[in-house]
């Protein structure tokens, strides 16, 4: 069952099975031998825009958890895509955004119209719940978009990252400040 309620639009009812919150493994080297847990969620940004009163008519309205946004059948249509599509993006690289989410990762969508360029905007956080070093992840928007990430954003591959936030990795160790000596004067 999903969080979001279905949506009755132009004759068609639409289910949002497909955004149920997941559970995934997120191997953080190459021969898998150090993996976290990643709790994966997702927001209604994922397939509705910004409500607009000249653009939308009353059967667009899709509210959820107090906020009024527009039902938009593309959006859901590639939304549907999107648990496949957390596999590819755990193997990118992703990017610092500018938005109220944290990062962005661009993915080619295939469509019937050739490869989409698909952007999917996040947070990640350290899982306080968890006893082992683990995530969660919230999917806050995706939408077809080329990637909206600065030309000197900083970058990271996902594992990296996870791992990083989710302290699997040990504590770099700072390297001690040279100790300056004072030159004696002749």
């Amino acid at each position: 069952m999903s969080n979001f309620h279905n949506k009755q639009f132009k004759g068609k009812s639409y289910t949002f099975g497909h955004l149920q919150p997941m559970q995934m493994k997120v191997p953080l080297d190459s021969k898998g031998s150090l993996v976290i847990d990643m709790h994966v969620t997702f927001g209604c940004h994922c397939f509705t825009e910004e409500f607009d009163q000249k653009l939308h008519r009353p059967d667009h309205r899709y509210t959820y958890k107090g906020e009024l946004r527009a039902f938009e059948p593309l959006r859901y249509e590639c939304s549907l895509q999107l648990p496949a599509l957390m596999q590819s993006l755990l193997k990118g690289t992703i990017y610092n955004a500018d938005q109220s989410y944290t990062y962005v990762g661009h993915i080619a969508l295939a469509s019937f119209q050739g490869p989409q360029s698909y952007s999917i905007f996040f947070n990640l956080k350290k899982d306080t719940q968890s006893t082992a070093p683990a995530v969660r992840m919230f999917v806050k928007s995706a939408y077809l978009k080329p990637l909206v990430a600065t030309a000197n954003a900083q970058n990271w591959r996902f594992a990296s990252l996870a791992g990083q936030i989710a302290q699997a990795f040990p504590p770099k160790k700072k390297k001690p400040k040279p100790v300056e000596t004072k030159k004696k004067t002749p």
